[in-house]
């Protein structure tokens, strides 16, 4: 049974209803159906459970309106928002710090955004935590206008107790998107820091970082184990955000090298590198820009967003085509689509789910691909 009031209007957990045994069956089923679809011959036979099924995201992304309402969006209608809806897929601490992120914007006095007129001030709010217990709230708002929206000068003192950090992130764009250009510390350090598997990372307000920390691990442990010795080899990490696979596996390759189209995300990667010793080039580039053939690399991490790699950087690894790939896609779909043409030259070493995403229909899937020989 569900725990969400609003299962039906927020669709943020849309497989709460099932069984999780059953939702881990389901995936397994739906990747191999995906594989089908496309006449690949291969199956998937391994999935590792999340280690948490409730309370496990490290980000939430609460909207508000222009009439006082703090949640989130109401499904497929962007521009209503679920007032004091939060989500128990978060973390407890967000849950806790969004009660008074939303007292607090109810009580400000400050203008707040319509997402139809584009007027407005207060945008977002999004929240973040670790397992390290830091907690981030990220004030998203439209260009200040008075000196009462000068956020920086008005610390909202009441949030204090329930974060580690606040930062303002300033949009002064009609995109309604939760992420600002224009990103100034109102209180703390300004990040949030993360521990996985020993290795240390620094989050920053625009950082894409692994959702679920509490299963992380299992992630950066099933690309270890697929890389296997690294002692003499040359790693490759395409789409690398901020290092979270490069800085890790650095320490046992001979030579590493990341390339990420994100600049914040290079920043942050360069910062981790540090905090961990570790000897990485990383690179600014779209991966479909980026030439790597001169590399030689021996092992290529391909880790797309969801929508898949770009045509052309498919074609760059087909060209290219390094003796060993993991391919760590959240989207199995698109992974089928792909293997299509990568079957032709690769062969399946190793497979695996990884269920960084309970409660819903996605799935993380990290695969083996060898060159034939």
């Amino acid at each position: 049974m569900s725990h969400c009031p609003n299962k039906e209007i927020c669709g943020s957990c849309s497989w709460s209803h099932i069984a999780y045994d059953k939702q881990l069956i389901q995936k397994v089923s739906d990747i191999n159906g995906s594989f089908k679809l496309k006449e690949l011959t291969f199956e998937c036979s391994e999935i590792l459970p999340s280690v948490k099924t409730e309370h496990y995201r490290n980000r939430m992304d609460f909207v508000i309106d222009y009439q006082g309402r703090v949640g989130m969006h109401q499904k497929e209608k962007w521009w209503k928002v679920i007032d004091n809806h939060t989500c128990f897929l978060a973390d407890e601490r967000i849950e806790e710090a969004f009660k008074n992120v939303r007292e607090w914007v109810q009580s400000s006095g400050l203008p707040m955004y319509d997402r139809k007129s584009h007027e407005g001030f207060l945008r977002y709010a999004v929240i973040r935590s670790t397992t390290l217990g830091e907690t981030m709230i990220n004030l998203v708002t439209s260009a200040p206008k008075t000196d009462e929206e000068q956020l920086d000068k008005h610390v909202p003192q009441s949030l204090l107790p329930f974060c580690t950090t606040i930062v303002w992130s300033i949009n002064d764009t009609w995109n309604d998107i939760s992420v600002g250009e224009d990103v100034r510390v109102i209180y703390g350090p300004g990040v949030i820091n993360e521990t996985i598997e020993g290795i240390h990372y620094r989050i920053s307000p625009n950082a894409f970082f692994q959702t679920n920390s509490f299963t992380a691990p299992l992630l950066l442990k099933t690309v270890k184990q697929f890389a296997g010795d690294l002692s003499n080899k040359t790693l490759l990490d395409l789409y690398c955000g901020t290092g979270f696979f490069a800085v890790a596996l650095a320490q046992d390759a001979k030579r590493t090298i990341g390339v990420e189209m994100v600049d914040d995300a290079i920043k942050d990667a360069k910062i981790n590198a540090e905090l961990n010793n570790a000897n990485v080039a990383f690179h600014t580039a779209k991966t479909e820009d980026f030439d790597w053939a001169e590399y030689n690399a021996d092992i290529v991490i391909l880790d797309p967003p969801r929508s898949g790699m770009h045509d052309k950087a498919l074609k760059d690894v087909l060209r290219i085509l390094p003796k060993e790939i993991i391919y760590v896609s959240c989207n199995p779909k698109n992974f089928a689509r792909e293997m299509v043409e990568l079957q032709k030259y690769y062969s399946i070493d190793q497979m695996r789910a990884i269920d960084m995403f309970p409660q819903t229909p996605h799935v993380e899937l990290v695969t083996k691909l060898t060159k034939k020989l």
